[in-house]
Formats: C-alpha cells, structure tokens, sequence
C-alpha cells in the first residue's frame, strides 16, 4: 500500500474518529487536499493505526475507539463502492477484542488473544 497521506494528517483524523467519529463529510477536505479517494483516507488511517497498535506506540483502547469512529465511513462508501480494504477487516479485527468469550479464563486480554493475531495477518497480507 501506498503511502498518500503525511503522517500528521492522519494523526489528525484518528484523533477525530476516536473522540467523535468520522463522517465523508468530515474527510472530504482530506480527499480533496491530497487528490485521494475516500476509500485511500479510510485504508490509510486504518493501516496506520493498525500499525500502532502492533508496533506498541498506540493502545488498544485507542485503536478500536478510532476504528469504531470510521466505520461509519467505511459503511457508507461500501454502499456505493467497494467495500474499502483493508479498512473494514481491520474494524472486524479490533471488533474481536471487545470482549471476553465465555471460553476464556477471566484474566484473558480479548485484544492481544483476539485482535492482534488478525491484526498481524491482515497487514502481512496487505504487504504480500
């Protein structure tokens, strides 16, 4: 994947998405500053805050709080287009880690069980 969009750009938009949620409105600017799709915004600031979270420099919390403020996003570009990828498997990955399962011992952390090892494969996918 390539990389568009400079780093405090997306900063920009986590921040955003996780305090309030991200609209197309409010990444419109963004597309249109840096001659983007929306899809590229969306997979962009998802790639980057996946990375985050593996690299261990953003914390879960964060992370899923971001991606649950784009999904909306996410949702209304893919009733019109594609769904964006990797964007929306990563929401499903740090959607895995909200909970414990009924299965697991209750000192289990759901996000480095759950999330982490889908985290992982969806970008080493990404990358080949």
């Amino acid at each position: 994947m390539i990389r568009m969009l400079p780093k405090n750009e997306l900063e920009k938009l986590s921040m955003k998405a996780g305090a309030e949620g991200l609209t197309l409105s409010d990444i419109a600017a963004t597309f249109e500053e840096f001659d983007v799709t929306p899809q590229d915004v969306l997979n962009e600031l998802s790639v980057a805050v996946a990375e985050g979270y593996l690299q261990g420099s953003l914390i879960y919390d964060f992370c899923d709080d971001v991606m649950n403020g784009i999904v909306n996003a996410v949702v209304e570009v893919g009733m019109t287009n594609e769904m964006p990828q990797p964007a929306f498997s990563l929401y499903q990955a740090f959607d895995q880690g909200e909970w414990i399962r009924s299965s697991d011992p209750p000192e289990t952390d759901p996000s480095e069980k759950n999330t982490k090892p889908l985290v992982r494969e969806i970008l080493r996918a990404l990358r080949g």
